[in-house]
């Protein structure tokens, strides 16, 4: 016996005509792959223009939906460089609230950098970080009409997931730097509960400055809460992890 337990061609009566039947075989396997290939091309070559991988969320709706808190008015401005995502919130932030006559613009955007602080992607050749510490959002902040509270939480708990809800809860967009792109300013804008009581099940909604990675760039993304809340650090700035980065800004109330 041969070693893949065939008998040896020498020993068939007829091997001409098992050559034949072999090659009939393959030519018929050959026909039937290349019918299959006519008769059904998406086997073949499929039309990715007709997946859509990111449904589009209705904002109307959102504002109608039992279980769901949604700030409407505030979208992202999207960032004009690879560095100002923190500028762009500032900007967004202080157009939402009718503050200082904003217009949301490549100008505007620019000027808030230079007034925070906001160094380029220049300063890597120098080993320097580019972007907006939360300290310098703070300070243009409280310099331009806002009372504000920089927190940040290690604990684990879900307390600051909880804080951000009560915020949205309550009407107030709050500002978030979390891991997304290596360090991502954003305004938590809205928050689905998914009508249970499981925290980690609920989804957020971002007024997003970077909206380019799905197919409706509209200012806004989301994301699972669970998610979220274990990207939520930032080590680019800090000696060590620093956790669940939450800015609260409201405008300062004047006394009267």
């Amino acid at each position: 016996m041969s070693t893949d337990g065939m008998p040896p061609m020498h020993r068939l009566k007829h091997p001409g005509i098992f050559i034949v039947v072999l090659a009939v075989s393959l030519l018929s396997l050959m026909a039937c792959a290349e019918n299959a290939a006519v008769k059904h091309p998406d086997m073949v070559v499929s039309d990715h223009s007709k997946i859509h991988w990111f449904p589009k969320i209705d904002l109307e709706e959102l504002q109608h939906q039992k279980g769901v808190y949604f700030i409407p008015g505030l979208k992202g401005y999207q960032q004009t460089t690879e560095y100002t995502c923190g500028p762009a919130v500032l900007m967004e932030l202080s157009k939402f609230y009718h503050l200082h006559h904003i217009a949301l613009n490549h100008d505007t955007e620019m000027k808030i950098a230079k007034e925070a602080g906001t160094r380029s992607m220049d300063v890597l050749a120098s080993g320097g970080k580019p972007g907006t510490t939360p300290d310098e959002m703070k300070h243009w902040l409280e310099t331009h009409g806002f009372d504000v509270r920089l927190t940040f939480e290690d604990k684990e708990d879900g307390s600051a997931l909880k804080q951000l809800k009560e915020n949205i809860m309550k009407g107030i967009p709050t500002i978030v730097e979390w891991a997304n792109l290596e360090g991502h300013w954003t305004i938590a804008v809205g928050y689905d509960t998914r009508n249970n009581d499981n925290p980690w099940d609920d989804v957020l909604i971002m007024a997003d400055s970077y909206d380019k990675y799905d197919d409706y760039p509209d200012g806004y993304s989301f994301v699972n809460a669970n998610i979220f809340y274990w990207l939520w650090y930032d080590a680019f700035y800090f000696d060590k992890l620093t956790w669940r980065t939450m800015i609260t800004a409201t405008p300062r109330q004047t006394e009267k």
